[in-house]
C-alpha cells in the first residue's frame, strides 16, 4: 500500500497546530506557540501570515522531516463563503474570500493559504476539509419567519463530521448510511441532524441554539432588541454579548467548564441551575433535529471538549435517551480529521470539490422513457451533487444540465445534437444503445467529449475508433457470450443440441449480438434457432415457433422492442421457456437469468468518466467494462418452470 506523507495546519487565536502524517498515522505533531508581543505587531489576521507559515517551516525543520516528502498539505478551512460539505482544492478566490473574511475574520482564515503557499513551493496539492462554512441546509430549514433575514449555517463542521464517520466505521457503515444527530460541544455550541450523511439542519454557531461557555445562543429577540437601541452600548461590545461574553462568562466570568463543574460539585446552587440550563438547551436542541430527521434516528453523538464531563452529559442523556441511543466521544481530533480528508483524496476514496467552478453545461440523451435509462440519470444526478456540482437550485447553481427524451425520434436527436453544439455543452452523456447508435452521424469532428453509457460494443458508434473522434469514451455491459452460457444454461444443460434467440434484423447492436452468440455457438455444436421480433404481435409468433423446432432454452439479447416490451409480452417467451438475458432489466421484467454486469455499475463507471473529463482529466481507456458481473435469477419465474431448487443450489447467485 502506497505510503502518503501529508502536513496538516490548524492556526489558532494564539497558536498554530500542525502535524505530519504518515497516512492514518501522526508521525508528529506541534503547538506552534505566538506571544501576544509577537502577535500585536500585525495589525490583522491576514499580516500574520508570512510570520506564521516561517514559524510552521522552522519547527519541522528542527524536527528533521524533509518537506519535499510531502504528498499533500492540508489547512483548516476558515469563514469562506457558504460550501457543501468535503474536501476541497485551495484556489485563488477561496484565498481572496478567506482574506477578506467572507463570514468573518478568524485565525482559521490563514489555514487554507498557508497549505496552498507550502503546497506550491513543493509542487502537492493543497486542500481544506469542511470548513466551518459548511452548508448542506434544506430549502425548508432556511425559512427564518421573515424575508429579510434567511437562516444559514456555520458549525463545527470538521470535527461533527470526522466523528460520524469514526461513528459508522465502527458500525461498518458509510456516514451516507446513517441518519444521525452530532452535538459539539466546545467554546461554541452546534447541533447538526446529518441525514445520509448532510447537515440539513443545525443551529448556527455564532447566535442560534443553545448557549456555550462563551457565546448566548438564541436570546429573547424583543429584549435585546431594547438593548441594543438603548445607547448604552456599542456595536462592538453588543456582538462581545452575544459571542466572546456570553454564555458561562456572562453569568461567572469564566469560559472554563470545568470551574463551573468544580462550583456544581461544592454545592452552589446557582452555579448548578445555570450549568444544568446549558444542558437542558442542549437536549432541547437535540430534539429538534430529531423532528428534522422525523424521528429515523440511527444514533445521536455528543462530541467536543465539554463531552469529557460526566456531569453534563449525564444531565443531557437523562433528557434525549427515549429518541434513541446516545453515544459519547469527547474531545476533537482536528489534525487526524484534516489528514483524513486529504487522504480521502489521495487514494481516490473521494473526489476533491473545486471551490471555484465557471458554469458547466452537459446534455443528457436518451431514446425513450425506459425505467433503466431513468435509473441512469438519477445515478448521474446524485454522483454530480456528491461531487460538488449544484443545479435546479434558485441560487449558486454551477452545473446546467439538459435532459432531451428523444422519444425514439430520430430528428429530436439532430435536434438534440444541434442544441448541444450551440449551448457549448462540457459533454454529453448518452444513455443506451439505440440513441448511442444515432449520436455519431450527427456530432462530427465536434470536441465535445460523449460518455455512451450502456452499450453493447463500441462497434455500434460510426468511426468510434478514428481520430477525430479520440473524445467518445464507451461504456459496455456485456460480459462475453461464452461467459454468460457458462453461468446460465451450462448449469443444467450440459449437452444442449440447440437453442432459440430472439433479435431485431436491421438493428445495429441486435446484429452485433446475433453474430457474436452464433460465433459461439457454432464452436460448440449447437444449433442456433432465430426468431425476428419487429413488432409486439411477434412475441407469440416467436413462442409457436421455438415450440415445433424444439427448443428448450431461448436467448434473449437487447432490441428497441425488446426493450420496450413490459412483463406482458416477454412472459409469452420467459413463462414458456427458460431464458438467459442479456441485461439485468429483462430478468426484472420476467427473464428466467442472466450472468450480467449490473446496470448501476455501467452507470457509475460512465459518471466517474464524465467526473474526471469535467476536472480536465481526460481517462487512460475510451473503452470501459466494469469488472463486476454477477447472476440474477427471477425468484417468480424458476417457480413458475419449476427450476427454483435448481437455481438454489448455485451459491454466487441474486434472486430477484
Amino acid at each position: 500500500m502506497k505510503k502518503y506523507h501529508i502536513l496538516t495546519v490548524n492556526p489558532g487565536s494564539t497558536s498554530t497546530k500542525i502535524g505530519v502524517f504518515q497516512n492514518e498515522e501522526c508521525l508528529f505533531e506541534i503547538n506552534v506557540s505566538h506571544s501576544p508581543k509577537q502577535l500585536e505587531q500585525f495589525s490583522d489576521i491576514w499580516e500574520q501570515y508570512t510570520f506564521r507559515k516561517e514559524e510552521i517551516i522552522s519547527a519541522i525543520e528542527k524536527h528533521g522531516f524533509d518537506l519535499n516528502k510531502l504528498d499533500a498539505v492540508v489547512g483548516r478551512g476558515g469563514l469562506i463563503k457558504p460550501i457543501p460539505s468535503g474536501t476541497y482544492y485551495v484556489d485563488q478566490e477561496m484565498i481572496n474570500d478567506a482574506r477578506n473574511g467572507y463570514q468573518g475574520q478568524h485565525a482559521s482564515n490563514l489555514g487554507c493559504v498557508i497549505a496552498y503557499s507550502i503546497g506550491w513551493e513543493h509542487s502537492v496539492p493543497s486542500f481544506i476539509v469542511d470548513p466551518p462554512a459548511v452548508d448542506d441546509l434544506e430549502p425548508i430549514a432556511r425559512i427564518s419567519g421573515h424575508k429579510n433575514f434567511e437562516r444559514s449555517s456555520l458549525l463545527h463542521a470538521l470535527n461533527i463530521f470526522s466523528t460520524a464517520r469514526k461513528h459508522a466505521q465502527l458500525l461498518n457503515k458509510k456516514i451516507t448510511d446513517l441518519n444521525l444527530i452530532v452535538a459539539h460541544l466546545g467554546g461554541g455550541i452546534t447541533v447538526a441532524a446529518l441525514r445520509k450523511g448532510k447537515a440539513v439542519n443545525v443551529n448556527h454557531g455564532l447566535y442560534e441554539g443553545p448557549f456555550s461557555p462563551e457565546r448566548s445562543g438564541s436570546l429573547p429577540l424583543f429584549k435585546f432588541l431594547d438593548t441594543t437601541l438603548s445607547g448604552k452600548y456599542s456595536e462592538k461590545e453588543l456582538k462581545k454579548m452575544v459571542v466572546g461574553r456570553g454564555g458561562l462568562v456572562s453569568y461567572f466570568n469564566t469560559n472554563d467548564a470545568r470551574n463551573v463543574e468544580r462550583f456544581v460539585a461544592a454545592g452552589s446552587e446557582k452555579y448548578e441551575l445555570v450549568f444544568k440550563a446549558m444542558a437542558y438547551q442542549i437536549a432541547e436542541e437535540t430534539g429538534k433535529r430529531a423532528t428534522n430527521l422525523k424521528g429515523k434516528i440511527d444514533g445521536i453523538i455528543l462530541t467536543g471538549g465539554l463531552a469529557h464531563s460526566k456531569m453534563l452529559t449525564g444531565w443531557i442523556k437523562e433528557r434525549i435517551d427515549f429518541l434513541g441511543k446516545v453515544h459519547i466521544y469527547p474531545g476533537e481530533s482536528e489534525l487526524e480529521a484534516l489528514a483524513q480528508g486529504a487522504l480521502r483524496v489521495l487514494k481516490g476514496e473521494e473526489r476533491a470539490k473545486h471551490y471555484t467552478q465557471k458554469i458547466k453545461k452537459i446534455g443528457i440523451l436518451y431514446w425513450d422513457n425506459l425505467e433503466i435509462f431513468i435509473k441512469s440519470i438519477n445515478i448521474i444526478e446524485d454522483g454530480l451533487k456528491k461531487a460538488g456540482y449544484v443545479f435546479r437550485k434558485e441560487r449558486d447553481n454551477n452545473l446546467q444540465i439538459t435532459y432531451v427524451n428523444c422519444k425514439r425520434d430520430e430528428e429530436n436527436v439532430m435536434h438534440a445534437v444541434e442544441k448541444f453544439k450551440n449551448d457549448n455543452v462540457d459533454l454529453i452523456f448518452s444513455i443506451g444503445s439505440p440513441i448511442s447508435m444515432r449520436i455519431g452521424q450527427y456530432l462530427k469532428n465536434e470536441d465535445i467529449p460523449v460518455v455512451f453509457t450502456g452499450i453493447y460494443s463500441p462497434a455500434i458508434i460510426a468511426d468510434f475508433e478514428k481520430e477525430h473522434n479520440k473524445n467518445y469514451y464507451a461504456v459496455c455491459y456485456a460480459p462475453e457470450i461464452k461467459e454468460q452460457f457458462e453461468h446460465t444454461v451450462f448449469k443444467f444443460e450440459k449437452n444442449l443440441k440447440k437453442i432459440g434467440v430472439l433479435y431485431r434484423r436491421g438493428e445495429l447492436q441486435a446484429e452485433i449480438q446475433y453474430d457474436d452468440i452464433l460465433e459461439y455457438t457454432k464452436k460448440k455444436n449447437i444449433e442456433l434457432v432465430s426468431y425476428e421480433i419487429q413488432e409486439p404481435e411477434d412475441f407469440e409468433k416467436a413462442k409457436n415457433y421455438f415450440k415445433r423446432k424444439g427448443v428448450k432454452w431461448v436467448y434473449v439479447g437487447t432490441s428497441t422492442v425488446i426493450a420496450a416490451s413490459g412483463y406482458d409480452l416477454l412472459s409469452i417467451i420467459t413463462d414458456n421457456f427458460p431464458t438467459v438475458c442479456m441485461l439485468e432489466d429483462t430478468v426484472l421484467r420476467g427473464g428466467l437469468s442472466g450472468y450480467v454486469i449490473p446496470w448501476d455499475a455501467v452507470t457509475e463507471t460512465s459518471l466517474k468518466i464524465g467526473l474526471d473529463i469535467l476536472d480536465g482529466k481526460m481517462p487512460k481507456f475510451r473503452e470501459q467494462k466494469p469488472d463486476i458481473v454477477k447472476l440474477f435469477v427471477n425468484r417468480k419465474t424458476a417457480e413458475k418452470l419449476n427450476m427454483i431448487g435448481d437455481f438454489e443450489k448455485i451459491k454466487e447467485k441474486i434472486m430477484l
